[in-house]
């Protein structure tokens, strides 16, 4: 009898893992949401930019499937760790949350996982609060989009 309950609550505790892990569309776009407020908190607090300057955003990303999204987001990531800034860590771990997220997500649909990206263009690293200001620009305006996107998660 022991041995029943003991199977028992082993499969309710994996039965409740998988439910509680297993990360939704909603929960992604939850952190997307987040990742926008905090990096307008950053810009505001952190960096005092002149509206005057013009950074030549006009080329976005697109958002594709699981596998595109993956790999920008983890260039991206890679990027924001350029400057280790206090500031920066509550968003760097929303972030990897993130990736974790979508990498479920992506394992689940069989779609393949990039390989992380692991070298820097030259201006990241000479110019490191430049580069993460321009980081932070591109996270937000791909974060804004990604919400708008969510049905390019169902496919890789």
């Amino acid at each position: 009898m022991h041995s029943a309950v003991a199977l028992s609550c082993i499969v309710m505790a994996a039965v409740l893992a998988l439910v509680v892990c297993h990360p939704t569309a909603d929960m992604v776009c939850i952190i997307a949401k987040t990742s926008v407020s905090r990096i307008k908190r950053i810009k505001e607090e952190y960096f005092q930019m002149s509206p005057d300057i013009d950074f030549d955003r006009d080329h976005d990303t697109p958002i594709q499937g699981l596998t595109s999204i993956l790999t920008h987001l983890g260039n991206l990531q890679v990027r924001l760790k350029v400057y280790p800034a206090h500031y920066l860590r509550q968003l760097q771990l929303d972030l990897e949350v993130m990736i974790t997220y979508l990498e479920s997500l992506a394992v689940s649909l069989r779609c393949s996982l990039p390989k992380p990206m692991t070298i820097l263009h030259k201006h990241d690293t000479t110019f490191p609060i430049t580069s993460s200001y321009l980081c932070l620009l591109e996270l937000q305006s791909y974060m804004e989009r990604f919400c708008l996107n969510l049905d390019k998660l169902h496919y890789c």
